[in-house]
C-alpha cells in the first residue's frame, strides 16, 4: 500500500484511486509463491485531457502506440467515442508491475449508477482496496447503488423462492463477465468466477450484507447460509427498480415504461435480464479490446494478450 501510494504521487492529480484483481485480492487455484501478478488500478480524475497531457510530460514512458503519437486531446476523443479508460501496461514502479487505467470521475460514477459501460462498475462489484478516498456524496451513494443493482439482476435472473448466498454471490460475481469476449476468445481462466468467490468469501460476503438497504424486505438470510426470497410481485417491481438506466434500456427497447416491464411474466423477465447483461458486456468488452489494440503499441498488446491466455490454463 505504502508503494502504491507513492506511485500515485508521482502521477498528475486526482479525484480517486483503486487496486483491483488478483493481485490485492485473494484468488483460490492461484500459485502467488511462483506467479506475482501485475496489480491493476483505476484512477478517475476530472479532466482527461489536461491529467494526460501533464503525465505525458512526466511519465512518457507510460504511453505507447497512438497515444504516444497523437497525445492528450487524441486520448479524450477515443475515450468519449470508443472507450472512457485510457489503460497504461507492464508500468515498472520499484519492485511493482503495475497496470493503470485512467477515466473521468463523471465517467466512473455515471457508470455505477447507470450501467453504462458495466466496466467500473463490474470492478467494483468485487472487493476493491482504496488507495485514494474520494469524499463525494454522489460517488459514495453510487457506489451503494452499483452493489444493490448487482445483487437485485442476480435474484432477477433466476427468480425463485430460495437460494444459497454462496449461489447468490455466485451469480453477482458472474454478472461483468456474462457475455465478455475475452471469455468467448480464450482469454480468461473459465473458473475464474469460482476462484475470485472461494479465494476471497468472506470479504465478499461482507461486502455486500453490509450494503442491502431496502433489499432485506425481499431476501431474509437463514443461519444456515439458505436465502428466503419473497416472491410477491411487490418485491418483483421493487428488484424491478433497480435495474441500471442502461440495462433497462436494453431490456425494454423502443419502450421506456417501467409498467411495461411489470406486465411482462417472471420467466420473461430472466429471459430479457439476462440477454441484456450479456449484450451490455459484448458491448463493453469489443470496445475495450478495439481501444487497447488501437492506442497501444503492436509489441505491448501482443505481450498483454500472451499473459491474459497463459491464465486460462491456471
Amino acid at each position: 500500500m505504502t508503494l502504491l501510494k507513492q506511485f500515485i504521487q508521482t502521477l498528475p492529480q486526482s479525484d480517486l484511486s483503486f487496486a483491483y484483481g488478483s493481485a490485492v485480492q485473494p484468488q483460490f487455484n492461484y500459485d502467488y509463491t511462483k506467479n506475482k501478478p501485475m496489480i491493476d488500478l483505476i484512477i478517475a480524475v476530472d479532466n482527461v485531457e489536461e491529467w494526460h497531457q501533464q503525465n505525458i510530460q512526466i511519465n512518457s514512458a507510460h504511453y505507447s502506440g497512438l497515444s504516444y503519437y497523437l497525445g492528450s486531446r487524441f486520448i479524450q476523443r477515443m475515450n468519449v467515442e470508443i472507450f472512457p479508460i485510457h489503460f497504461s501496461p507492464f508500468v515498472q514502479y520499484q519492485d511493482l508491475k503495475l497496470k493503470y487505467g485512467v477515466v473521468s470521475t463523471k465517467e466512473l460514477i455515471k457508470d455505477l449508477e447507470s450501467w453504462k459501460w458495466l466496466s467500473i462498475a463490474g470492478r467494483m462489484q468485487k472487493p476493491i482496496v482504496t488507495i485514494q478516498e474520494f469524499e463525494n456524496l454522489r460517488y459514495q451513494r453510487a457506489c451503494i447503488s452499483n452493489l444493490q443493482s448487482a445483487i437485485a439482476i442476480a435474484i432477477l435472473m433466476d427468480f425463485k423462492q430460495s437460494m444459497s448466498l454462496q449461489e447468490l454471490l455466485y451469480s453477482v460475481i458472474s454478472l461483468s463477465y456474462y457475455g465478455d469476449i475475452r471469455f468467448t476468445l480464450g482469454g480468461e481462466n473459465q473458473n475464474k468466477v469460482f476462484n475470485i468467490l472461494k479465494g476471497n468469501y468472506k470479504n465478499i460476503t461482507d461486502l455486500y450484507l453490509s450494503n442491502l438497504g431496502d433489499l432485506n424486505n425481499v431476501i431474509k438470510i437463514q443461519k444456515d447460509g439458505e436465502i428466503l426470497i419473497d416472491n410477491s410481485v411487490k418485491s418483483l417491481e421493487f428488484l424491478c427498480s433497480l435495474i441500471p438506466g442502461q440495462l433497462l434500456s436494453i431490456v425494454l427497447g423502443e419502450k421506456d415504461n417501467m409498467g411495461t416491464l411489470k406486465m411482462m411474466s417472471q420467466e420473461r423477465i430472466n429471459d430479457l435480464i439476462k440477454e441484456s447483461v450479456k449484450r451490455k458486456n459484448q458491448f463493453s468488452s469489443r470496445r475495450m479490446l478495439f481501444y487497447n489494440l488501437a492506442m497501444i503499441s503492436p509489441f505491448l498488446s501482443v505481450k498483454y494478450g500472451i499473459q491474459k491466455l497463459s491464465k486460462r490454463f491456471k
